[in-house]
């Protein structure tokens, strides 16, 4: 009787499989793709996938393209001070001569703790030597990054102390010998940028860091130890870059400048598919405009993707967005790599600088000044352990920079003079109107629109690396 029951209950389970697979199959073909359909689809699939990979890529292009075309020599104390914008040549040093603010726009989330350094370089016809002077105690650090905005090398405090230093930038494939005392440094793409930071305190401590910038050298290899000025550069208008399919030329275009890491062959056999290639950049002739317009419609959708991913990267500790603390910024992590070029390019591996982002209140309010008034409450000693120092920055939500205020205040954090309660706690009061004359110490006066606030910890003790020391939320308090 059991063998019969359980031979009629497998007839049944089989007709009921067989009737759901005929049910499915007969779905499918109702549903079924026609070839060109399925071709514009794989098309957005792969576009999307572009965007993510190469969205980096191309803000750094559209950076240097900002910052190397601005005149013919580097940014005078005087171009700076008055326009806040950052350029010279390439193979050239430009400065930053002031404390950064609302008027610089070079890259989004600047800092205004420290006074930038910076040079493009290009080293496909040779090598170029960078010279730093003695820092002479006061904290800095030069972060070096590829075209794919990974880091590859530091020369800080942390690594190398306070002294002169220079470093040879060696391109792929170069074979040669440098002089005594210079350090190798090769490059993973014949292109990229060094960022320089210098700490300054305030408007005070300017000239010295003034003094010490005057020292930062870009020199050829072959003029190293020479007199050596540097030329003067006749400004060419970068390429415009224009259509519905810009941003895929443009990648296409840095393809072809620097070629692409060996471990991303795999992605680049797909995406010729959409005609990028390391070989001839970006070729859309064999698309169609079914192919072009679901390309388009990648590019539109992965920056609402990456607007997403940005605004909740990592693990949220009391609203802060803790991202990832990784040995290497960022290997094959694509999708991390483009959200963070687009809330914070350029920002520090994690041992040399950490930068926690808030979005949100405590209670998961976007941060607006025109409707809300905040506090963030450092309990007694519980301040960031850090080993140089630390500070947030406001940033409006919309175009990502320093906002202008009544006290010409962007940061606030240990340089400054913080007022400690009667029971020693620190409360940084974060909204558009001063608290009070006793308060404007702790004041960081905010934008009357949404907002959000980079945390930054220079040389970030282990507490902060592996998640012991967490920052108080954001408090809105009406």
């Amino acid at each position: 009787m059991t063998s019969l029951k359980q031979s009629v209950t497998a007839v049944l389970c089989s007709a009921l499989i067989l009737g759901l697979t005929a049910t499915a199959i007969a779905a499918e073909k109702k549903a079924a793709l026609t070839p060109d359909e399925a071709k514009a689809k794989q098309a957005y699939a792969l576009g999307i996938q572009a965007y993510i990979w190469g969205y980096p890529m191309v803000v750094m292009q559209k950076s240097r393209d900002a910052m190397t075309k601005g005149g013919d020599a580097p940014v005078t104390p005087e171009q700076f001070n008055k326009t806040g914008k950052l350029f010279a040549p390439v193979n050239q040093v430009a400065n930053a001569w002031g404390m950064l603010g609302p008027k610089f726009s070079a890259v989004q989330s600047g800092n205004s703790d420290t006074q930038y350094s910076v040079t493009w370089f290009d080293s496909s016809k040779g090598p170029y030597v960078l010279h730093l002077p003695d820092a002479k105690g006061r904290y800095y650090t030069f972060q070096f990054i590829d075209a794919f905005t990974n880091n590859f090398h530091y020369a800080s405090t942390r690594t190398m102390g306070s002294q002169e230093q220079n470093y040879a930038l060696v391109a792929p494939g170069w074979k040669g010998k440098l002089p005594t005392g210079v350090i190798r440094v090769d490059t993973p793409t014949p292109t990229g940028f060094i960022i320089g930071r210098w700490f300054v305190k305030n408007e005070k401590d300017v000239a010295a860091v003034n003094a010490l910038q005057k020292q930062v050298t870009m020199t050829p290899l072959g003029s190293f130890g020479k007199k050596y000025t540097p030329p003067k550069v006749k400004v060419v208008a970068a390429k415009k870059y224009t259509g519905d399919l810009a941003f895929f030329e443009q990648l296409g275009d840095t393809l072809v400048i620097n070629g692409a890491p060996a471990s991303d062959a795999g992605l680049l056999g797909l995406l010729k598919n959409i005609g990028l290639s390391v070989d001839h950049g970006f070729d859309p002739s064999a698309l169609s405009d079914a192919d072009k317009k679901a390309l388009a419609q990648a590019a539109t959708e992965g920056d609402a993707m990456l607007a997403a991913k940005s605004a909740s990267m990592g693990k949220d500790v009391n609203g802060w967005q803790l991202s990832p603390v990784l040995d290497e910024y960022f290997g094959n992590d694509y999708l991390f790599r483009a959200a963070i070029g687009y809330q914070a390019m350029f920002v520090n591996t994690p041992i040399e600088a950490y930068y926690p982002g808030v979005f949100k209140d405590t209670s998961g309010k976007t941060l607006d000044g025109s409707t809300g008034k905040y506090t963030m409450i450092f309990a007694k000693g519980k301040t960031p352990p850090v080993g140089a120092f630390w500070s947030t920055t406001m940033y409006d939500a919309k175009k990502r920079l320093m906002t202008e205020n009544s006290i010409n205040r962007y940061k606030i954090g240990s340089a400054d003079s913080l007022k400690a309660g009667a029971d020693g706690s620190t409360t940084i009061y974060i909204q558009n109107e001063s608290p009070g004359k006793d308060k404007e110490s702790n004041w960081l006066p905010a934008p009357k629109e949404p907002f959000y606030m980079l945390f930054r910890m220079y040389q970030p003790d282990i507490e902060v690396l592996n998640g012991q020391y967490e920052l108080p939320g954001v408090v809105q308090t009406k």
